[in-house]
């Protein structure tokens, strides 16, 4: 019975949405940045206690790529999961980056990635040892190294504001709405 209630909500969802596309504006000159992104996720889902992390990067006011998927490893902490999610959006920033250079448009400051987790962000600034991360692997500390070099640089967002949380939670009608309009998704 819960299945059925969830298929019969995701084809509501689709019933409502399909004349839904995402829109884009052009860019003022004064942007120096092509894109930005937001990074989630979603601590320990009650099945196997893996988390979810998800990410979007918008370009001229719509979504460009977004991804939202189960981790690897079972994170011990909402802040492990959510530096595991920054990692990964960071990885996908080198990716859009690199692009967008070969394309002729290159990124003249800094991707800008915004998370919600003050200690996940604090971590990824500072990569000094600290007492509570020593066991997260270090194959996510290299985003350290992308800060320090100016390539990404992690910002601060508050809940409300985290485009993400379509990809990675219900939401309220208005939230969802809000979120979809941030990522350029409005009607014909």
């Amino acid at each position: 019975m819960q299945h059925m209630g969830m298929l019969k909500r995701i084809l509501h969802y689709l019933k409502g949405t399909k004349d839904h596309t995402i829109t884009y504006r052009a860019q003022a000159a004064q942007d120096k940045n092509i894109f930005h992104g937001f990074a989630d996720a979603a601590h320990a889902n009650c099945d196997d206690h893996k988390s979810t992390s998800g990410y979007v990067f918008l370009a001229a006011g719509g979504t460009i790529t977004w991804r939202s998927k189960k981790q690897t490893v079972v994170a011990l902490s909402s802040t492990e999961a959510e530096y595991i999610a920054l990692s990964e959006a960071r990885r996908e920033a080198c990716w859009l980056r690199n692009l967008s250079e070969e394309l002729g448009f290159p990124q003249d400051l800094p991707t800008e990635l915004k998370g919600d987790n003050m200690g996940a962000i604090a971590m990824a600034w500072n990569p000094q040892f600290h007492k509570r991360s020593k066991h997260i692997a270090t194959k996510w500390h290299w985003i350290c190294d992308l800060i320090q070099y100016r390539y990404v640089r992690a910002e601060s967002c508050r809940d409300p504001e985290q485009t993400t949380d379509t990809l990675m939670k219900a939401l309220t009608r208005p939230k969802h709405k809000c979120h979809t309009i941030e990522m350029g998704l409005a009607p014909v």
